[in-house]
Order: C-alpha cells, then structure tokens, then sequence
C-alpha cells in the first residue's frame, strides 16, 4: 500500500480510479497468494490480461461516496450514472458496489448492502424431495414435472450461423468485432432464459 502512494506520484495514470479500487485489488492479489500457499484448492496466481472480455472491479463506501438517486447512480471518480431499472429501490447501508462488464458490452452494477430486515420464515412442517434429471429438468417427490427447455439446444442452428459469420471475419477489424458482439449477445440470453427458469 506504501508503494502504491509513492507510485501515483510517479505514474500519472494511477490516480484515474478511486483508490478503494486499487486497494481491493492489492486485497484480492494477497487472497490469492495466501490461498496458494495454504495449499487449499487455488494455483499460483496469474496476471488478468487485457484482452480478457469480462471485466471488473470493487469499490468501498468511504465518506458517503456510492448514491443511489432513483433512476442514477453516482461512483468515486466516475460520476452519476443512468441506471435501466427505474422501479428498483435499495434497503439497508451500503457497503461496497461492484461495476462489471459482460462480453456483449453490457455493464452491470451490483450494491452489497447491511442492515437489512430479515424477514421470518414460517414453519410449514412439510417436506420436498427434489430430482434433477435430463430429460425431465427437476421431478419432485410429490411427482410433479418440470420439463427441461433446452434453450441452448434451440439456439445451436443460430449460434452455429453467427460463429461461422464470426470466422470468415479478419480478427480485430470492426467488422469481426460487430460479429463477436452478436456471438456475445446471443451466449447472453441463453444465460438469461437458464437464470429466469431456475428464480421462477
């Protein structure tokens, strides 16, 4: 942390992010080290490239720096932000707020918060069994089915016509990148449609 002050001074380009960023990268790297050489389930850590298309980062709530304001946002360094949901409402302290970037170009933001009302469980007294299966994507012990869409199997003939699209393209012209987006975005919805089956 003490070369990290000497070095902004020195590299101009250091002082762009807020600093809480840098330090929970500085945090994330001892993790890193610290698990590796505990000899739990973690390699040697490796540098994150550039050209790596999921992108992110963390920053802490110093001096009431992270704002929700409805339909904005406001960020250290960054600034107010327009925000999609509008009927989206916070609850509790904030603590921290990770900003992240998908490879179709979608940026999301998410809020860790405290201090939230817990909300009583009440006791049913009554118990499921759950199967998950293949041809069936969950069987219940009341033997109730849910089928399995497979929604990647009905998007293979699409998937398949944009990654060809995708390889006849010259690599990092603006032509194969409008091509890798629509990879991207496809690859997407099917996360989507897989993420709205399980929550519903």
């Amino acid at each position: 942390s003490k070369e990290l002050t000497q070095l902004k001074k020195e590299k101009k380009w250091l002082k762009e992010p807020d600093k809480s960023s840098l330090q929970n990268a500085l945090k994330n790297l001892d993790t890193a080290y610290k698990n590796f050489f505990n000899r739990q389930k973690a390699g040697f850590p490796k540098f994150k490239s550039k050209k790596n298309r999921y992108k992110s980062y963390k920053t802490n709530m110093t001096n009431n720096n992270i704002v929700f304001l409805g339909n904005k946002i406001k960020l250290p360094k960054i600034g107010k932000i327009k925000i999609r949901d509008k009927y989206c409402q916070i609850e509790g302290r904030i603590l921290s707020a990770t900003v992240s970037q998908t490879p179709s170009g979608k940026y999301y933001i998410a809020l860790c918060c405290t201090d939230l009302p817990q909300p009583e469980s009440i006791k049913t007294n009554k118990y499921v069994g759950l199967d998950l299966g293949i041809k069936d994507f969950v069987i219940t012990s009341d033997a109730v089915k849910y089928s399995n869409p497979k929604y990647l199997q009905k998007s293979l003939t699409r998937l398949a016509k944009l990654q060809r699209e995708l390889s006849r393209k010259t690599k990092g012209s603006s032509n194969w990148e409008k091509a890798r987006v629509k990879v991207a975005k496809l690859h997407d919805r099917i996360v989507n449609q897989r993420h709205n089956l399980l929550h519903q």
